[in-house]
């Protein structure tokens, strides 16, 4: 099922006024659909304008399909060190590791670069593999790029 979004409520997800959204339609930046006079914004509409997906809303369970169903979710903000480079390279890094270690059936990886220095890891399926993975990653990863930007703070 599709969830549409209204001006007020789109205004209120991104923190700005209802002007700024009509601003958005008027320029072309966001585009949507008018039902009964009433403008009416799908995500893709929102991803559109904002270059990013929300994974938190895209892989939120509505379902109680057991094939469908993921039991657990977790999600990072990673933070990306001079290490780590571009953001290319922490991806084949942690898909090796999902290849060679987390993958299998009812098992998701999403991976998505928000900023230049930061990227956004989402994993969802049985509770055992979201809690393993994500320990890998906390300590693979994230901790370690923590480190090292405090470290590079200081210098």
């Amino acid at each position: 099922m599709t969830t549409y979004w209204t001006i007020e409520d789109l205004a209120k997800k991104l923190q700005v006024t209802t002007r700024t959204i009509r601003n958005y339609l008027k320029s072309g930046e966001l585009s949507g659909t008018k039902v009964g006079g009433q403008w009416r914004f799908t995500q893709d509409d929102i991803r559109h304008l904002t270059g990013f997906a929300d994974p938190l809303t895209v892989f939120s369970e509505h379902s109680t399909d057991p094939d469908e169903f993921q039991e657990a979710m977790l999600a990072f903000n990673i933070p990306l060190s001079a290490e780590e480079g571009e953001p290319e390279k922490l991806r084949d890094r942690l898909l090796e590791q999902y290849n060679e270690v987390y993958s299998g059936p009812k098992r998701t990886f999403h991976y998505e670069v928000l900023t230049s220095g930061h990227v956004r890891v989402v994993l969802g399926g049985p509770h055992q593999y979201v809690l393993n993975f994500g320990s890998w990653i906390e300590r693979n990863v994230y901790k370690a790029s923590e480190k090292k930007n405090r470290s590079e703070s200081e210098e």
